[in-house]
């Protein structure tokens, strides 16, 4: 298998474009979600179904941020544009987003545990991004000065 960039970015648009129907479907059917996984711990439905439906919705809304970024950085990418100042200011996005998605999983955890590993996942990744971002950020820094260089 002939495997280059083209069909990299290409494959990481499918992935975005999937996720980006998971997460719609996952926002479509939240509340069935959360009353199967109610009754498959054995607990009362009134008092935890608002609170999941809450983290459910709060977070869809970075993560719809989050994979609409990614659909620009690789459409950027596809097209030749990689150390570019939208890319930085996408990864800013995406790093921002992910840290918010983890404040939303750390006031879930008040009332299931779970949604702390979640947190502290969501603000590592952001993290990693911030350097990623700064990285870039350096990169489209000497790139433009090497452009204006004869």
């Amino acid at each position: 298998m002939d495997w280059n960039r083209d069909k990299s970015v290409k494959l990481s648009r499918f992935c975005v474009a999937l996720f980006m129907a998971i997460l719609a479907a996952t926002c479509l059917f939240a509340p069935q979600l959360c009353r199967l996984l109610i009754r498959l711990r054995g607990w009362d439905a009134q008092p935890k179904l608002p609170l999941f439906l809450a983290s459910i919705y709060l977070s869809a809304v970075p993560a719809a941020a989050v994979l609409w970024a990614l659909w620009r950085l690789l459409r950027n990418i596809g097209a030749g544009a990689v150390f570019i100042a939208e890319n930085t200011a996408l990864l800013r996005l995406i790093s921002w987003c992910c840290i918010a998605a983890g404040l939303v999983y750390l006031a879930s955890a008040l009332y299931y545990m779970p949604f702390l590993v979640l947190s502290a996942a969501a603000a590592f990744v952001g993290l990693m991004l911030r350097v990623v971002k700064n990285a870039f950020a350096e990169a489209v820094a000497i790139k433009q000065e090497n452009d204006y260089t004869i």
